[in-house]
């Protein structure tokens, strides 16, 4: 059985998957400026980034998936809902991230 974690460890993993998600989005931006493709800042384009990166094959069906469910939970983070964060919810979030970043970066380094 896993630990419960303190409030300050469910505020320190939610950061954590925040950033994991930020630097991993830096990476799309800067693959998707290499091929000239511009992203506009409209109210969509951190979710446009995304879609881009799937439609030039930089990330698998799998990476979408697991990246679009961090985007949407970034968005709750950044956005002042970090009070409402549920461990449980966090640590389905956090478990695939170390072999979906690994897997990432070997095919995007």
């Amino acid at each position: 059985e896993k630990k419960k974690l303190t409030d300050y460890e469910v505020i320190a993993l939610g950061k954590l998957l925040q950033d994991v998600y930020t630097g991993i989005e830096r990476i799309l931006r800067s693959q998707l400026d290499t091929r000239n493709i511009k992203i506009k800042k409209t109210e969509n384009w951190h979710k446009q980034i995304l879609l881009s990166a799937q439609d030039q094959s930089l990330v698998s069906q799998e990476q979408f998936e697991a990246f679009r469910n961090l985007l949407l939970f970034r968005h709750l983070q950044i956005h002042g809902y970090g009070y409402m964060l549920e461990e449980e919810r966090l640590r389905e979030l956090a478990e695939p991230v170390v072999k979906l970043c690994r897997d990432f970066l070997h095919n995007n380094a």
